[in-house]
């Protein structure tokens, strides 16, 4: 299942590394649900009418807090997941929630607005839903929503104010566009949709990017995200690492694993991040891999080779892939880098592949 990042307060790099494989691959995923002649349509079903009732809120409270006008105590989070429900009116009457969990149940964006009346809600987790939109009517402290698995193709709609965190993965989204800025945005999870383009992408104060498991062939418009600190674009067709600039003081990790990173020509296209410690490559061609995801491939340990040399060309290395850098790897890689300066780097035959690289993605 996908991994959720909604904890604004973690801080450990490592948690991101690798997000769990999909329990449901991204070509079935495109398929759930009877055929239909038009690929943005779905299939209208109407389930059984299933209300919310407040005893059943009641006895899944949780979360002990201060109230938020700070007179008193009350329980801050409700969990009514998993309970097949249409219709849950009934927090309406639960005023001080904060954060409410209804994954798993069968509601559309028109039952899930009710939770726009709550005054004080701060999170909305919703995956596994029928919802087909994120336009919920705008709140005044929102600050995350989950939707992960249900049926959204644009967020170009969704609006709140404070939102800092959006996660849309296992959806149909192919455009990260939204009509209205939110300048607050800090985190945005889009994995496993079908976005091909992020030249368009404009968030300043974004610090993590989730896109693993796209079609994006490009990462031209990073240099947008100058507050960018994780980048995850794992299984992704990505053959240039163009879009990285000297402006971003703040990157410290990269996913590209099963990209298409062949050669190690890209990999120094790298060098600009000053602040890079990890690395993800494994899967890539140049480091031996398809540049696919397949989970039939045993986990083999890294060439011992490339791993120094991908060291020599980022000297500030801490880990790539799963493996920390070694003492003995970082002299390896200083003589390797000496011997690099005395021959003089001669790039030319990359430089030429990658000519013909970029050729054949415009012809495309």
């Amino acid at each position: 299942m996908l991994k959720s990042h909604f904890n604004l307060q973690k801080g450990n790099l490592e948690e991101a590394e690798e997000d769990p494989s999909p329990t449901i691959d991204p070509e079935e995923h495109e398929q759930i649900g009877e055929a239909s002649p038009d690929e943005d349509a779905e299939p209208v079903i109407k389930y059984p009418d299933r209300k919310l009732n407040s005893s059943e809120i009641s006895i899944r409270l949780s979360v002990l807090g201060k109230t938020a006008a700070g007179d008193g105590y009350t329980y801050l989070k409700a969990t009514c997941t998993g309970m097949n429900l249409t219709d849950i009116s009934a927090f309406k009457t639960f005023k001080h929630l904060q954060y409410i969990d209804v994954s798993n149940n069968n509601l559309s964006l028109d039952s899930l607005q009710v939770l726009s009346e709550l005054p004080f809600l701060l999170l909305i987790h919703a995956d596994k839903n029928h919802i087909n939109s994120a336009a919920l009517k705008r709140m005044k402290y929102l600050q995350v929503i989950i939707l992960n698995y249900n049926k959204i193709t644009s967020v170009y709609d969704l609006y709140q104010p404070e939102m800092s965190t959006i996660e849309a993965g296992y959806n149909k989204i192919k455009t990260i566009y939204f009509e209205k800025r939110m300048p607050s945005i800090k985190c945005l999870d889009f994995r496993y949709n079908f976005i091909q383009d992020i030249s368009d992408l404009d968030f300043p104060n974004l610090d993590s990017l989730y896109l693993a498991g796209n079609k994006i062939t490009s990462l031209v418009g990073l240099e947008r995200l100058k507050n960018l600190r994780i980048l995850h674009v794992r299984n992704n067709p990505i053959k240039l690492l163009n879009g990285f600039d000297l402006e971003h003081k703040k990157l410290q990790y990269i996913n590209l694993r099963n990209c298409k990173v062949a050669t190690l020509r890209q990999v120094k296209k790298l060098r600009v991040l000053t602040t890079l410690e990890i690395l993800i490559l494994k899967g890539c061609p140049y480091m031996g891999g398809t540049g696919q995801e397949d989970a039939e491939i045993p986990e083999e340990e890294d060439n011992a080779e490339l791993r120094v040399e991908v060291l020599a060309a980022l000297p500030r290395l801490k880990r790539l892939n799963k493996g920390v850098i070694t003492p003995e790897e970082r002299t390896e890689a200083n003589d390797l880098m000496k011997q690099w300066i005395e021959e003089g780097e001669n790039d030319e035959e990359e430089v030429e592949d990658e000519q013909h690289e970029q050729e054949s993605m415009d012809e495309q």
